[in-house]
């Protein structure tokens, strides 16, 4: 019996009952950056279908609307609407810093309020930035490199971004035009806001994919993705570490995204020092990836100024081979390591330490599951699961191959074991299911790693 039947029960003792529609909406962040410029910086002409909040720290800017002047001091912010024209340079100040938050709305209700207010200039000591000046300011100190404690500094981005965004309601309704029916079609959210969330949306599959060895079958319903006849994936890599926290790190995203749109439909997923690019194309003959990927390279290395690396997985006709193309375009940039390594545990909550410990030790017990392990630390799986997630990033299930996986290559590398030998000796009491999962991981079957390891 699901708990909504089960909640009907007793309704004959009700003296009043009362229910709220239910709710589902979500919310984009993106290009969020803090900045420090000289005299003589601009930036040009440019739009874009999201919001965008640009606060002021120091010095003065100057934003064009429209062709209308927008002078920006000190503590000043200056919300932009979604699709105004606008361009930036700095004003009279030997150097200004500023920091900008770029983001999207889809809920009807909230979007249109927002968008009502239009693009605007706020005084330092007017009622919104009064509101939204503490979260600003933590935000921009994070974005600037003064990092808080590794446990906190994720969580403290989200609950800032999220007071910021009750703010800015709170403030929209608060006004005597938000008596006006933002959801009427009259008021409908542009086109370009739509196909934005749908390429986030596709993004955030290829994020998921990419990341996680578990999903690769998944990969094989042709309904998850865009039309398409060829799948095309290479990846680009910057080896100056400190690019990776630079605002060109999404200007790099955003320059692989124009360039490849023209070719089909194109998402760029963001790790944390590689952007790997996947397109898919619906001409019939096989697209020229090599050459899309170079003059991707070229274009990037010119607008950068930096040194990039190219790694090309190739083209295949079923997305259910994407997992190895990606690790074919990680093998060519030198990284052939089948999982990230794990994160710092140090602050993690105690059962995930213990549940980690646990897989570490026991991960050869094909019985290993996540409700034996729950029942262990006694407490419930879907706790446990979500625990997992909260304080990893990551599933149980990812934990668990990533180990026996890892487990496995150093058997194919360090002994002449047969491949059966070593799917029972890492959990795998069915060897065809194991060497599924390791090409899916690794991106070539078990024989094929060894003989490769056997020639390096």
């Amino acid at each position: 019996m699901s708990w909504t039947s089960e909640a009907g029960g007793g309704r004959e003792f009700n003296l009043g009952q009362y229910a709220l529609p239910d709710l589902r909406f979500s919310f984009q962040m993106c290009g969020a950056h803090w900045r420090k410029v000289a005299s003589g910086w601009s930036y040009p002409p440019h739009d874009h279908a999201l919001f965008e909040l640009n606060y002021v720290i120091e010095g003065q800017q100057i934003t064009r609307i429209g062709g209308e002047p927008h002078i920006q001091h000190p503590g000043e912010l200056l919300l932009l609407a979604p699709g105004c024209r606008h361009e930036s340079r700095i004003g009279k100040s030997n150097t200004m810093t500023y920091f900008c938050i770029h983001f999207d709305i889809d809920d009807a209700v909230m979007y249109g309020r927002i968008a009502s207010l239009g693009s605007s200039l706020f005084a330092a000591d007017s009622e919104l930035t009064t509101r939204l000046q503490p979260d600003l300011e933590r935000l921009s100190r994070l974005s600037g490199g003064e990092e808080e404690e590794p446990s906190s500094e994720s969580f403290a981005i989200r609950a800032s971004i999220l007071r910021i965004l009750l703010e800015l309601c709170q403030y929209a309704f608060a006004l005597p035009e938000a008596d006006t029916d933002f959801s009427s079609p009259g008021g409908a959210q542009p086109e370009a806001a739509r196909l934005l969330r749908e390429r986030y949306a596709l993004e955030k599959k290829m994020q998921d994919f990419l990341g996680d060895p578990y999903v690769g079958d998944l990969l094989s319903d042709r309904s998850l993705f865009p039309p398409f006849n060829w799948v095309g994936l290479f990846t680009v890599m910057v080896p100056d570490r400190a690019f990776w926290t630079k605002p060109d790190r999404f200007l790099a995203k955003t320059l692989l995204e124009d360039a490849l749109s023209g070719f089909g439909t194109s998402v760029v997923a963001a790790g944390e020092q590689l952007l790997t690019a996947v397109l898919f194309a619906d001409g019939y003959s096989v697209p020229p990836l090599e050459e899309y990927a170079a003059d991707c390279r070229r274009l990037l290395e010119r607008r950068l100024n930096e040194t990039v690396r190219l790694g090309i997985g190739g083209v295949a006709a079923s997305p259910g081979e994407l997992k190895s193309l990606y690790h074919q375009s990680l093998g060519r940039l030198g990284l052939n390591e089948p999982f990230d390594p794990l994160p710092n545990f140090d602050f993690m909550n105690r059962a995930v330490r213990l549940a980690l410990l646990a897989i570490e030790s026991d991960y050869a017990d094909p019985e290993l599951t996540l409700h034996r392990l729950a029942l262990r630390l006694k407490l419930t799986p879907n706790y446990l699961s979500a625990l997992f997630t909260a304080e990893t990033g990551r599933s149980f299930t990812w934990h668990l191959t990533r180990i026996r996986i890892n487990r496995a290559c150093l058997l194919l590398q360090q002994t002449s074991l047969k491949v059966h030998q070593v799917a029972r000796q890492t959990g795998y009491a069915d060897p065809a299911y194991f060497s599924r999962s390791f090409k899916s991981a690794v991106g070539c079957s078990p024989a094929s790693y060894r003989s490769k390891a056997s020639e390096d």
